[in-house]
């Protein structure tokens, strides 16, 4: 098998400044979730209950629309996909800023709804312009630079909140999500491969196969181990009264990832996402019985060096699963699981750290990706009924 470099991947034309706007897209974007927060905490002087509504409403629209945004993508090519972003940018974000709590319920939703499809365009991109050998790579790449904009966003936005305002934050996270769609827009990079002729869509879901609905599961599966790591690092931190130290655990988690998308992306075969989901649950169970800090920065290393690779993993395989006419409807799909995985496995994590403590929290987010690891094993193997002529 042909072992492709991250220089080959790179020299591809287009592929640099791709990945550049993406990255310039995503770390304002990484920091709505924490702006809109403080926010309503700070700007409002609401309660995190209202705050955990607002996100909550802000979630549902992301989750709505992205299987219409990528549809968008597949059907009108990525200008006219972005514009309703752009718009709303310029537009719902300055109403946000100055709403009362009653208005930013609409305008959250809104935010959300046309959040730009950023993933769904990059991983489309990459796949229509590089050859099938090169969509590991490529993808480990762009994993590695979400995780990234996912490291700074965050800081940055509340270094800002903290130097000015939250209503100042947003407006500033509005702004720099906007120029780095611009940049996309300006690009227009490509979602066919060059001189191949579009497949004729099917109609509604016959495109969805059984295999692919396994995908979507193992994507929501890896978001809700995920979760239980980040709600469970702040919780056993706050157990041992050492929150103050959440960047440098959540530092160490992230560069863990980053690493570990490299690490897969440069190998010459994939690994199955429902592999990678078993491992990642596994690992992540035993994370909270560590007893300090230093502890828990080193436990989390194992479950976050999978954290890219099964991003990587499941939008290669979704790649190989999609004809070009609905892949960006696909990815669409994926990142509406990521989204449900995160909103239904949140509250069960958080009941579990509320009754037992921090350490059931990494145990019910592990075995609930267990479960589904296992769910989905035992499908992806049952063989296909053949229908009778």
């Amino acid at each position: 098998m042909e072992k492709v470099t991250y220089g080959q991947v790179l020299r591809s034309p287009g592929t640099v400044p791709l990945y550049i706007a993406a990255f310039l897209a995503r770390i304002p974007m990484m920091a709505v979730p924490l702006v809109l927060t403080l926010l309503v905490v700070e700007g409002l002087d609401a309660s995190y209950g209202e705050a955990g509504i607002i996100a909550a409403v802000e979630t549902i629209g992301a989750g709505l629309g992205a299987p219409w945004r990528g549809r968008m993508i597949d059907g009108l090519g990525v200008r006219r996909a972005l514009i309703p972003s752009i718009a709303v940018l310029f537009v719902v974000y300055p109403l946000a800023a100055t709403a009362t709590y009653l208005w930013l319920l609409p305008l959250a939703f809104v935010m959300g709804l046309f959040i730009a499809p950023v993933h769904s365009i990059v991983r489309v991109s990459l796949a229509a312009n590089l050859p099938s050998s090169h969509h590991r790579s490529a993808f480990a790449l762009d994993s590695v630079i979400a995780e990234a904009s996912f490291i700074i966003g965050p800081a940055a936005a509340g270094v800002l909140v903290v130097a000015a305002s939250p209503e100042i934050a947003l407006l500033a996270v509005g702004f720099t999500v906007a120029l780095g769609l611009l940049i996309l827009w300006w690009l227009d990079p490509p979602t066919r491969s060059e001189g191949q002729a579009p497949a004729e869509r099917t109609r509604g879901f016959d495109w969805v196969t059984r295999d692919l609905m396994f995908l979507f599961l193992v994507s929501g599966g890896a978001m809700v181990a995920l979760m239980s790591t980040d709600l469970g690092i702040i919780a056993v931190l706050r157990e041992l009264d050492a929150v103050g130290l959440v960047g440098v655990v959540y530092l160490g988690w992230g560069l863990s990832s980053l690493v570990g998308g490299l690490i897969y992306g440069a190998r010459p075969a994939s690994i199955r996402p429902t592999y990678l989901l078993l491992a990642m649950g596994l690992l992540t169970m035993p994370v909270g019985i560590a007893h300090a800090p230093w502890t828990l920065a080193l436990a989390s290393i194992p479950a976050g060096l999978l954290c890219a690779p099964i991003m990587t993993a499941c939008s290669e395989y979704i790649a190989k699963l999609t004809d070009e006419s609905r892949r960006g409807e696909a990815m669409g799909w994926q990142a509406t699981a990521f989204t449900v995985g995160g909103a239904a496995g949140a509250p069960v994590i958080g009941a579990a750290i509320d009754q037992w403590g921090a350490a059931a929290g990494f145990a019910a987010g592990g075995g609930i990706a267990v479960a589904i690891a296992l769910v989905s094993l035992g499908g992806q193997r049952r063989p296909v009924p053949v229908r009778a002529e």
